[in-house]
């Protein structure tokens, strides 16, 4: 193992630590009924995100919470030019060449760190196809915004364009992901359209060469596609995931009507953020009732 492996390996063990440490905070888990409340929503964004409205998602989450909220604009603002350089060469370097095969280390080209570094400089760029190792993706931003330290005053989400996607040992292959949930907790409205599967019978008339557009117009409604009208509303449910991780040290429900449901497929994905017989199961309100009238125990930071 030369040297850049080692690096390497130590940072994913430092993130994962982070991470597992950051699980525990809630008085060693030992009373559930303890949250973890931030003292603010910092909300980040990178690349186009097209219909998305930031700010009604975070006036959502203050409704619902009443933890204030931050808009804190595009992620890359301010870096320096020995930075920008740095985080380019970095990105270069977790692009998923083959789904499936499990990502290695490699060194990129010129070209592909030119790339990096203009979409870097380029706050409206738009996606080209690439899909990023998410786990790597995920430590590059905390290290811009978290510096390895773990801050659990604020609740921090990434809002991207791009594409990332995680290494799955039954398939064994890579796949996309709309959101993957940490310190900071990353979004990605590429995910949201590419990663739940459509109906299976969209795909069979795929392959039996349907165009596209005709299946699209066919199944309109019934999936979430780029440019989406409804993208606000149903990420205001991802967005809550990830608080509900900051809080409770849990982001999913088993619910299939709570906005907490970790969908796999697109019809989920409306059913529960969009057509569910109520927002959250009675569980998860209950918490967001405590949350707002200020009763209950809490460990709130700060």
């Amino acid at each position: 193992m030369n040297n850049e492996q080692r690096e390497r390996t130590v940072h994913r063990l430092m993130f994962i630590v982070l991470t597992k440490l950051a699980s525990l905070t809630r008085p060693l888990l030992k009373d559930k009924s303890v949250l973890v409340i931030p003292t603010s929503v910092d909300l980040y964004q990178e690349g186009d995100l097209g219909s998305l409205n930031l700010k009604e998602l975070g006036q959502y989450l203050g409704e619902k919470t009443s933890i204030p909220f931050s808009l804190c604009g595009d992620i890359f603002e301010g870096l320096i030019e020995e930075k920008i350089n740095r985080v380019a060469d970095q990105f270069s370097r977790i692009k998923v060449i083959d789904p499936r095969r499990r990502w290695i280390p490699r060194e990129p080209l010129q070209g592909e760190i030119d790339y990096e570094r203009r979409r870097i400089k380029n706050p409206g760029w738009r996606v080209f196809g690439n899909l990023y190792e998410g786990v790597f993706y995920q430590k590059i931003i905390s290290d811009l915004v978290l510096g390895n330290r773990l801050d659990l005053r604020h609740c921090t989400l990434l809002f991207t364009n791009q594409l990332f996607g995680t290494w799955d040992r039954v398939d064994q292959r890579y796949h996309a992901r709309v959101s993957l949930y940490g310190f900071p907790h990353l979004i990605s409205i590429s995910g949201l359209v590419e990663a739940p599967a459509k109906p299976k019978e969209f795909y069979l008339k795929k392959q039996r060469g349907i165009p596209l557009e005709q299946l699209k117009e066919e199944y309109q409604g019934r999936f979430l596609d780029y440019g989406d009208q409804r993208m606000t509303e149903v990420l205001k449910g991802y967005a809550m995931q990830a608080l509900f991780l900051h809080l409770t040290g849990s982001p999913f429900c088993e619910d299939r009507d709570c906005r907490l449901f970790n969908s796999h497929w697109q019809e989920e994905v409306i059913r529960s953020q969009l057509n569910g017989k109520y927002e959250f199961c009675p569980k998860h309100e209950a918490i967001l009732e405590r949350l707002r009238s200020n009763s209950g125990r809490y460990d709130r930071q700060g």
